[in-house]
């Protein structure tokens, strides 16, 4: 760098030092105020920081006039992004001030976010669902346009930017025509102001060129402002003022043949090389010349052609004086929003597989592998009495003459009740063999018969007071089993125990001895609710359908506002003026379809299909299905808003599945559970409605009694509660 021409940048910084505390007074001026109703955009010490250690804006000041073009200028990673956020209302200052269009986005009556603006990020911020015509309609509608106005529009974009056919999808289009479309679907409304954050990446150099020229037509003809980032430098020749930021701050912002001669380059490149050494040099100087430059650019002297636009401005200021915005009822951006959620659900047919597919899978799985007798074990039998019971049955006579009864080989006759469907009997000579197969995983458990087996259980009949002990033990049939596995244990024990009583009755039965000899002391009536033998299927069927419906909604919605950020489209949408609740409430209407699919699906598998018995009202069992979809659908929406990413949110909805799931009572009663932890389990979402709907399956409570509505209070109240906290949590992450 010449000396002279770095003597001159130091020596014109130290006069803008100087001048620094007088422009910070005269803002508060009424000159400035009106300034700030007249130009389109005017920042000022502008501060904007993610974390204690990264300033991405450092006292950043600007000015953009109406009706001007200008070219933002800088490296990836110097806050251009980040401004042009904060410009739209999608991020906010952590200190100074923005006005945009005479106020500040967000601010009531601002207009910004809204019609307003038009504005194009970084990213292509388009749903990978949306056909060209999908998208035009989406953010013309949300932007208050007819459709005839949309169909006008989109035809005339189409030619100028050479559009791909309006039914090809944007996951289907090169990134060059998303790219494309992505900067029509911001011009297709006409807005006062449009921001476009690197538009021209990757195009065409005519295509390029064309784009330009149409952004001069419409700054000199329609009085936009066009506001516009870009890597190629020379290509903002055609703007009227640009901006050289680097760091966080803008270097300089003058009108590009003014920059060349003010620093003697020639080059707008050797310019920005030229102010880069210098911030390096001394950042202070920088600053200075970012904070007063604009106070130079008001007198006549230095900037002739920027005067000349403040008076085409100042002759037009009573159309900007009443601020007129367009208003966009909130139905259009609604209708528009729900349109868009259904196609991107219905157009994403691996979805539509898992809402229709996966509750009929998941309801027949259950069904068919649960609840179901154990097959297929094996039982170890040693009988001393009767070997292998070969050909023997076993006997019992009674002599009439002597009014006594006589056995032989009853071992074999109370094997003969051990069905095959049970287990299967595998006999051994001696008893230590049996237990190494049991230890070994061959066997499920061993029976042994003693020798004199049939003649102590006679002796035990005739005689039971003075029955001696011996004959005892050896009337007894010894069962040892595997009980690692306790619910084949149990069942194992339970069947045996019910062809004993009915081996005991045969016996008896013959020995001209009444029936009610063979039985317990303890007698059992029919139930009072419910069969005598319930099975396990049965008892986790309320719970089952709670947690099915819950988690189908849940593994829906956990990625959809995740997937809306990260594709741009949230944020995009957000500028337009749709408000968080109303994308939130969108999304809620349209995944209440796929819930009362699958409840329908459900309860239609459960009942008349698969025989599930149902003694109270299906009615009722259809309400506690439905909210049980809602909250799962509010638990995924409030996990969507906490979580950052996909991974986050999938994590915490599957590690969050089986604490519900274990402490609900589909695998254990929650009586079984210690008192503090039982009282952990009622407050979860879906203990109370479990218990509910078992009370309307299984007694056929009505939804008036406590029992039941209680649940339905519960299910709904955490809906209610997730929907709250999603409510809060966005507008305290909005700027608005």
């Amino acid at each position: 760098m010449p000396w002279d021409r770095l003597s001159f940048v130091r020596t014109w910084s130290r006069s803008l030092r100087q001048d620094t505390k007088v422009s910070s007074l005269s803002e508060q001026s009424s000159p400035f105020r009106e300034m700030v109703q007249q130009e389109a955009i005017v920042v000022r010490n502008a501060v904007k920081h993610y974390e204690s250690t990264k300033l991405v804006l450092n006292g950043l000041n600007m000015t953009v006039s109406r009706g001007s073009i200008y070219g933002l200028l800088g490296a990836s990673g110097c806050g251009k992004t980040t401004l042009l956020s904060c410009i739209v209302g999608v991020q906010r200052l952590n200190s100074g001030e923005v006005w945009v269009l005479g106020g500040n986005p967000g601010s009531k009556g601002s207009g910004i976010p809204g019609p307003r603006v038009g504005y194009m990020p970084q990213e292509i911020s388009l749903v990978d669902e949306f056909t060209r015509n999908d998208a035009f309609y989406y953010f013309g509608r949300i932007n208050g346009l007819e459709n005839d106005e949309i169909e006008a529009r989109q035809k005339f974009l189409s030619e100028l930017l050479q559009l791909p056919p309006r039914d090809r999808l944007v996951k289907n289009m090169s990134g060059g025509q998303q790219r494309r479309l992505s900067f029509a679907a911001a011009l297709v409304h006409e807005p006062e102001l449009l921001v476009l954050d690197e538009p021209t990446v990757g195009l065409d150099p005519v295509l390029r060129e064309n784009i330009w020229d149409y952004l001069v037509k419409i700054t000199q003809e329609e009085n936009i402002t066009v506001v516009i980032t870009t890597h190629y430098i020379e290509e903002t020749k055609n703007a009227d003022k640009i901006g050289l930021m680097r760091s966080g701050q803008l270097l300089a912002e003058s009108a590009p043949d003014q920059l060349l001669e003010r620093f003697q380059c020639s080059s707008l490149e050797e310019v920005f090389l030229t102010l880069s050494r210098l911030q390096e040099d001394n950042l202070a100087v920088a600053s200075g010349c970012t904070a007063q430059k604009s106070k130079m650019e008001d007198s006549e002297s230095e900037m002739p052609c920027q005067e000349r636009n403040r008076r085409m401005i100042k002759d037009e200021t009573s159309k900007y004086k009443a601020n007129p915005k367009q208003r966009v009822s909130r139905w259009k951006r609604f209708r528009a929003l729900m349109v868009k959620n259904s196609l991107q659900f219905f157009r994403q047919y691996t979805g539509i597989a898992f809402a229709v597919l996966f509750p009929i899978l998941q309801v027949c799985t259950f069904f068919i592998g649960v609840g179901g007798d154990p097959k297929g074990l094996t039982i170890g039998i040693i009988n001393d009495e009767a070997g292998n019971c070969d050909g023997n049955f076993g006997n019992v006579w009674y002599n009439e003459e002597e009014y006594t009864c006589h056995f032989n080989n009853l071992s074999c006759k109370f094997l003969q009740h051990i069905d095959y469907s049970t287990a299967t009997k595998e006999y051994y000579d001696d008893i230590s063999k049996a237990t190494e197969a049991v230890h070994n995983g061959k066997l499920s458990g061993v029976i042994f018969f003693s020798r004199n087996f049939s003649e102590a259980l006679w002796t035990r009949m005739e005689n039971f007071i003075h029955t001696d002990e011996a004959d005892i033990l050896a009337g007894q049939i010894q069962v040892s089993l595997d009980m690692s596995d306790r619910q084949i244990g149990l069942f194992l024990q339970k069947k045996l125990f019910d062809y004993f009583f009915e081996f005991y009755e045969d016996v008896v039965k013959y020995c001209k001895i009444s029936r009610k000899f063979a039985s317990l002391p303890l007698q059992f009536k029919d139930p009072i609710y419910g069969p005598m033998d319930i099975d396990y299927r049965r008892f986790m069927a309320s719970p089952y359908i709670i947690t099915l419906l819950f988690f189908l909604a849940n593994t829906i919605s956990t990625s959809l506002i995740i997937t809306d950020k990260a594709k741009g489209v949230w944020n995009r949408s957000l500028v337009q003026g749709v408000t968080t609740a109303e994308i939130l409430l969108s999304h809620i209407l349209a995944q209440n379809i796929i819930i009362v699919i699958n409840t329908i699906m459900t309860l239609c598998l459960c009942f008349p299909i698969l025989g599930l018995n149902c003694t109270g009202s299906i009615f009722t069992v259809a309400c506690f299905g439905f909210f049980s979809g809602i909250c799962g659908l509010m638990y995924g929406f409030f996990l969507s808003v906490m979580c950052t990413n996909h991974t986050t949110a999938h994590y915490a909805s599957a590690g969050s599945l089986f604490p519900l799931i274990l402490l609900c009572g589909v695998l254990w009663p929650v009586e079984g559970m210690p008192q503090v932890l039982r009282w952990i389990s009622y407050l979860m979402p879906m203990t109370l409605p479990a218990i509910s709907l078992r009370g309307v399956m299984e007694k056929g409570q009505s939804i008036y009694e406590l029992d039941v509505y209680s649940g339905l209070f519960v299910i709904s109240g955490w809906a209610l509660f997730f929907l709250i906290v999603c409510l809060v949590s966005l507008r305290l992450k909005s700027t608005y």
